[in-house]
């Protein structure tokens, strides 16, 4: 048996549009700080890490708990007010929903989606991509800091709910965290639209049929 673990910003959605503006002027109005939006400094790219690393920063002494939720609903409002006057801002990455069809398709696969985004933030966007998940394993940022924790949470959630134990762990995901984090765990890595490094690699999820050969997942 095979898991596909899927991150859905950069591999399913493309947000980029929102993400990092709506994120920022949730924690401008809710905490009064200017935070630094070069994401690269951040030790956890994910919605919670982001926010936990700026609380330290800042010294701020409110229950991280409620600081996270007021964030976290703001972050949504602002999100939620975009997309009614601009839906084109989310959209599903190109061949995506083939993708996950022919994924659920196949008796030898099991499908999660590990996500450093907050739960409800991701699934706001893949709603709003047109892309249900709402069969499949979830964990994201509101479950874990670090996406080293999330994909193994994931995998873990996933032997639960499928009763498998899985031979092979293929990530499909975008950016350098996402790859590090495989290697760390020693999954097999899918980069999805770059180019960089020596991962397999495609374009987007359109060409999936490529890298399945590739792996031998015929």
């Amino acid at each position: 048996m095979n898991l596909f673990l899927i991150d859905s910003d950069g591999a399913l959605v493309n947000s980029e549009k929102i993400d990092l503006r709506c994120y920022a002027q949730a924690v401008r109005e809710v905490l009064g700080i200017e935070m630094d939006t070069d994401l690269s400094h951040y030790a956890n790219l994910t919605d919670a890490g982001i926010l936990d690393a700026i609380i330290v920063e800042h010294g701020i002494t409110e229950s991280r708990s409620l600081v996270h939720r007021k964030v976290e609903q703001r972050y949504l409002a602002l999100m939620g007010d975009a997309l009614r006057s601009h839906p084109d801002f989310v959209r599903a990455i190109q061949g995506a929903q083939d993708f996950l069809s022919e994924a659920r398709s196949r008796e030898d696969t099991h499908i999660a989606i590990a996500t450093g985004g907050w739960e409800s933030a991701a699934k706001l966007k893949l709603r709003a991509a047109g892309i249900d998940v709402s069969d499949v394993t979830f964990t994201s940022s509101s479950d874990a800091l670090s996406r080293t924790e999330i994909m193994a949470l994931a995998a873990f959630r996933a032997k639960q709910d499928s009763g498998y134990v899985f031979k092979r762990r293929i990530v499909f995901g975008h950016g350098e965290r996402n790859k590090h984090a495989s290697q760390e765990l020693g999954y097999e890595y899918v980069e999805v639209g770059a180019t960089q490094g020596n991962h397999t690699h495609i374009p987007d999820l359109a060409h999936y049929q490529a890298v399945l050969s590739r792996l031998s997942l015929h």
